[in-house]
């Protein structure tokens, strides 16, 4: 679900902003963009934040975040100049 239409800007962008640490709307304007055009997102997102109404949410969608993350990246680009 997208929570800032404007920039374009999804439910859990803004679940992975505040278990990377954002506390308050601030943060997300900061990190995401959130509520720096029309505004009509802020109090959206901030039920996300602690202390709103999606918080909850928010530590179970982190919970596979948290920790090492290993990624193994295979690719074939072929690159060709040209004159």
């Amino acid at each position: 679900m997208y929570i800032c239409v404007c920039n374009a800007i999804s439910e859990r962008q803004v679940q992975d902003a505040i278990a990377q640490g954002a506390t308050d709307l601030g943060d997300l304007q900061a990190q995401l963009g959130v509520a720096t055009c029309c505004g009509r997102c802020a109090d959206t997102a901030a039920e996300y934040l602690p202390g709103g109404r999606y918080a909850a949410d928010v530590g179970a969608a982190a919970g596979g975040l948290l920790g090492p993350v290993e990624v193994t990246v295979l690719s074939r680009v072929a690159v060709r100049q040209v004159a």
